[in-house]
């Protein structure tokens, strides 16, 4: 995140949840990583399944 805010950005927040209901995963969890963040007056929002 430090890296994002360095270069303009200001992250919203960056987490690993369990894919299929959002919760907090456990070991052997399909994943899902989430993120959101600002550049400008933009706020970008994604997810990618790990």
């Amino acid at each position: 995140l430090q890296a994002l805010a360095a270069r303009g950005w200001q992250p919203d927040y960056l987490t690993v949840r369990r894919r299929n209901d959002l919760q907090p995963p456990q070991a052997g969890d399909a994943l899902v990583v989430l993120g959101a963040a600002r550049l400008g007056t933009t706020r970008l929002i994604d997810n990618f399944e790990v």
